[in-house]
């Protein structure tokens, strides 16, 4: 019983020092400092190339004016390109300028890194404790997503 308690303990201190690390972790770029808000706005409209502030706002969950006062922070430091669809209400027209094409190919990069020390530990492990590993991924991030609703 008490070895769950601990087990417990060490899965909430870890999503702490998960979250404390991202609020922190500062990408310095070509004389910029993107902070994790914009570099998660960034790999979302590089994934999806939504342009609807409504659509990005709920995959992010963040408000409108949140993801506008972001992406115009991002214009300023050169990144990207927002002008206004003229005949879609909501919708703009983004592109990724020089800048911001070098940017993502390098946080691309930092997250291929990431991803092959992790592929590299999953090795090591059989099927069944990899789907152990990811039957408890999938409660936690569902017992993290009902907390926030």
């Amino acid at each position: 019983m008490n070895d769950d308690i601990e087990l417990v303990q060490k899965i909430l201190d870890t999503i702490t020092k998960i979250t404390s690390v991202d609020r922190r972790r500062v990408i310095a770029f070509d004389k910029s400092r993107l902070y994790p808000s914009e570099i998660h706005l960034l790999m979302s409209i590089h994934a999806g190339q939504n342009t609807n502030l409504t659509k990005i706002a709920k995959h992010i969950g963040l408000t409108k004016g949140a993801i506008s006062q972001t992406l115009t922070r991002l214009q300023k430091k050169g990144v990207i390109i927002k002008k206004p669809d003229t005949n879609k209400k909501n919708e703009l027209h983004l592109t990724f300028t020089t800048k911001g094409e070098k940017l993502m190919e390098h946080i691309i990069k930092l997250k291929k890194t990431l991803s092959f020390e992790y592929l590299q530990y999953l090795k090591n492990h059989s099927e069944k404790e990899k789907q152990i590993i990811s039957n408890f991924l999938d409660k936690l991030i569902d017992t993290i997503s009902s907390a926030e609703n």
